[in-house]
């Protein structure tokens, strides 16, 4: 997957199998989007930390749909976080009370998640769109959020930033509002489960969870009534649409590309 040098280009990292970082990654983002379970410890993301302060790289702390619990391990993590690291980082949350906190508190900088952003993610809608009316064409291309009477509580919140998926259908961001977009390629999330597949069965679900025994490699799923293949990682399920081109030359709000490991 080739990345156009115009925009800051970001690798999502998992703490737990640091890789070497790509030489052209400015900004690392770390954490986990989907489980609460799988996110990390202070302790364990040195290695990332000494990676980031060495080669001069920015922070994005990624966070997912919190329970009571977790949003106490977040809060806790964001404040040895912030004591080791003055410089202004980002958190990207999916959650609302986590972003009335960050901003209550002045913690680093809040970013709007892709998973509550509003997009229509199914991958059959690219198949409508041709014969939709214009209302449903800017319904399925658009953002619930990313609308006037959202604007101004988001900017009262320290809100500047969106996270996108690459959906299959053409995004039309409107170019009037304040916010920048970071697009993540090429895997769009199609759905969250409570608790994780067994396998590659749906019905099958594993009662208990070890963040150890968690798999870190995407299973191939095929969807017997699409084309498409569906990916199923930790708890969550995915689809692959690795051409950018698309919603890049449309949206102008897009200045970042946040790169997924393609296992």
């Amino acid at each position: 997957m080739t990345t156009p040098i115009s925009y800051e280009i970001c690798y999502m990292l998992d703490f737990r199998s640091l890789r070497e970082v790509p030489a052209n990654c400015q900004r690392i983002y770390f954490g986990h989007e989907t489980c609460e379970k799988l996110l990390p410890t202070f302790d364990e993301i040195g290695g990332l930390l000494e990676i980031s302060e060495k080669r001069g790289l920015g922070l994005t702390f990624v966070t997912p749909f919190l329970t009571e619990q977790g949003m106490e391990k977040v809060l806790l993590f964001l404040e040895k976080l912030q004591s080791a690291m003055p410089r202004s980082g980002e958190i990207v949350t999916s959650d609302w009370g986590l972003i009335h906190q960050i901003s209550k508190n002045n913690i680093w900088t809040p970013v709007v998640s892709r998973l509550i952003a509003g997009q229509q993610v199914d991958f059959r809608l690219v198949n409508t769109t041709e014969r939709s009316s214009p209302a449903m064409l800017h319904h399925l291309s658009s953002c619930t959020l990313m609308k006037n009477r959202t604007a101004e509580l988001f900017r009262q919140l320290g809100v500047h930033r969106f996270e996108l998926s690459n959906v299959f259908q053409p995004m039309t961001l409107a170019g009037d509002q304040p916010f920048r977009c970071s697009l993540h390629v090429p895997f769009v999330p199609l759905t969250i489960f409570r608790t994780c597949p067994e396998g590659l069965d749906f019905n099958r679900i594993k009662k208990p969870c070890h963040m150890n025994h968690c798999s870190q490699n995407r299973q191939r799923w095929q969807y017997r009534y699409s084309k498409h293949a569906i990916y199923c990682l930790h708890n969550a399920l995915y689809y692959s649409n690795p051409d950018q081109e698309t919603q890049l030359k449309r949206n102008a709000s897009i200045d970042r590309i946040v790169c997924h490991d393609e296992m």
